[in-house]
């Protein structure tokens, strides 16, 4: 390697970002890794993105613009990938952001043993209604397989992971391995799930891996334009699938434990997406952005669990009679899936209707409280703020919102007519009391969150 070789090439994609894009591009910038090469990819911006990162091209000469003619995301990557010249890769969304170590961590513990890639957990970032940031961290390796982070995972194991392990941006690829399986994204236009065929080709030919029990990546959600949010996903997902396999031949290559969760990653982009679009669509299961691409799922789905590739050992049995229901009959899945929107939709409307429009404060600051905190933030409440009998706590700040003290709960919650959910699971009944004795009236004590919103 010539010591002037970058050590990781970052391939920034962008069109109309210009809202996010300095905080963005400041997070690669600022990496404490400081030998990198960053190539920012623009679609045709038309909001400003193009001339702040011809800014920042002026002022940092570690940076390179290329255009693209068409706006089509994997175009936008594998002309970054032509481009690139580092001993790694990695891919950077620019409505999102990175913490500062993250590719120096990723490539100290990838390049001395030239693994094929080396990855982390990412967290989901919304914004919350005071402005701040709300993380949600979202893990590979849950019990028995906690183990698999921080050792190298073999050709078989990496199998497995086919479907869980399905955003390329949290990790840093050896670009010889890349480049020596022709591995690249579906051209195709737009900006939906290019990512999956470039992942199942990862998967296929990776040897050696590691994944770490950090984070790193934030994952913006609350961005509106978001191409994965509309309703020809369905549609989009068929298109990646098939030119994995008429296109790429990916599936010839695969051996009896790939091919089972090729199979089952495919069942699973089946379910996931079918489920959000069936939703937004309030429950329209013959719209034909549903009903085109599900004959076409649900052939090789079903071709698959017919030769025993797929099978309930792999799912768990809620997932597998879900598969099994949306295999035989669309109008009872959906009416499945639309019953249990309700639920959701009925719960949501008897605490508005406690709430009678009034601002909230949340009692208690556990992991309850905090899922309490979310649900009413994505759900448009207005919150005051957080109370807890634990007197360490009073003064601070929870996600931005106060921490108010019991003894001062009455005065704060009278200045807003506030109303006072508890989240707790035990102790309900002494709390309500505490309050009562405060002398609060009952209609402004929620004791009881209605079932669902805090435990499934």
């Amino acid at each position: 390697m010539n010591k002037n070789t970058p050590k990781v090439s970052v391939i920034l994609p962008s069109l109309n970002v210009a809202d996010y894009i300095e905080e963005c591009i400041d997070s690669v910038v600022h990496q404490y890794l400081q030998e990198l090469e960053i190539i920012c990819v623009d679609a045709g911006s038309t909001d400003g993105t193009k001339e702040i990162l011809d800014r920042y091209a002026r002022e940092d000469p570690r940076i390179t613009i290329l255009h693209s003619s068409k706006k089509s995301y994997g175009c936008q990557i594998n002309r970054g990938l032509d481009y690139a010249s580092g001993e790694y890769v990695a891919v950077l969304e620019t409505d999102d952001w990175i913490e500062p170590g993250m590719y120096q961590y990723l490539y100290e513990n990838g390049a001395p043993e030239e693994l094929d890639y080396v990855a982390s957990d990412f967290d989901l970032l919304y914004q919350l209604q005071n402005g701040k940031d709300y993380l949600i961290r979202q893990r590979l390796f849950h019990g028995s397989r906690q183990d698999w982070y921080g050792r190298i995972l073999d050709s078989d194991e990496i199998a497995t992971l086919r479907a869980s392990d399905y955003v390329l941006w949290k990790g840093i690829y050896n670009r010889e391995f890349l480049n020596s399986h022709h591995i690249r994204l579906h051209p195709s236009p737009g900006a939906a799930f290019q990512d999956m065929g470039f992942l199942q080709q990862v998967k296929t030919y990776a040897m050696g891996a590691k994944y770490f029990d950090k984070s790193f990546y934030r994952y913006r959600q609350d961005r509106k334009e978001a191409s994965s949010k509309g309703l020809e996903g369905m549609g989009y997902y068929e298109n990646e699938f098939l030119w994995i396999k008429d296109e790429l031949r990916l599936c010839q290559l695969l051996n009896n434990i790939h091919r089972k969760y090729y199979y089952f990653t495919m069942s699973i982009s089946f379910i996931t997406k079918y489920d959000q679009i069936l939703v937004r669509l309030k429950g329209d299961w013959q719209d034909q952005r549903l009903f085109g691409p599900y004959k076409w799922f649900r052939q090789q789905v079903s071709e698959a669990v017919n030769n025993n590739l797929l099978d309930e050992s792999m799912y768990g049995g809620e997932l597998w009679e879900k598969l099994m229901l949306l295999l035989t009959s669309q109008k009872a899945y959906s009416q499945m899936v639309m019953d249990r929107e309700k639920k959701k939709g009925d719960c949501l409307q008897a605490l508005l209707k406690r709430i009678k429009n009034r601002p909230v404060i949340i009692f208690g600051c556990g992991i309850r409280g905090e899922r309490l905190m979310f649900y009413c933030d994505s759900n448009h409440i207005k919150i005051h703020g957080f109370c807890d009998n634990n007197p360490a706590l009073a003064g601070n700040e929870k996600f931005g919102f106060p921490i108010i003290a019991a003894s001062d709960l009455k005065h704060e919650a009278d200045k807003k007519d506030g109303v006072i959910l508890l989240s707790m699971k035990n102790g309900r009944e002494d709390v309500c009391r505490q309050l009562l004795s405060m002398g609060f009236e009952g209609e402004r004590i929620v004791d009881k969150i209605p079932a669902g919103i805090l435990d499934g």
